[in-house]
């Protein structure tokens, strides 16, 4: 499967209330050749992963009315087996236990190069 055929199959849902994050993540996906879209709040995210069809799922853990924890539970219900990774620049140790006991598969600091967002999709690609 060469990279275009990968990248295709895939679709990422950001959520982050930051702009700049925003446009830097997806200044990464549009070089990558990933279609995305990009929620900054709970109620966007719930409405765009009514309406469409995810492989990975980047949410931001610290926002204004909903933490990412919250956030992560209300998209587990709707969809079980999209990958959530929390996308946070908080400490590893301070926000992984807590991620993954609100339904989030794994962590990735932010702000991260082409590479790692890359190996993280990859990662988790199959098992959306």
């Amino acid at each position: 499967m060469t990279t275009t055929t990968m990248t295709t199959e895939l679709k990422i849902l950001l959520i982050d209330d930051h702009e700049i994050n925003s446009l830097f993540t997806g200044y990464m996906f549009t070089k990558l050749g990933i279609p995305f879209d990009v929620a900054t709040n709970k109620k966007q995210a719930i409405d765009l992963l009514k309406d469409n069809t995810y492989t990975l799922i980047l949410l931001d853990i610290q926002m204004p009315n909903h933490d990412g924890y919250d956030v992560a539970k209300a998209l587990r219900l709707m969809s079980p087996k999209v990958p959530i990774i929390a996308y946070t620049s908080l400490p590893e140790e301070e926000v992984l236990p807590k991620a993954l006991h609100s339904g989030m598969n794994d962590y990735m600091l932010k702000p991260q190069a082409m590479q790692e967002i890359w190996g993280m999709i990859n990662k988790f690609k199959q098992s959306a």
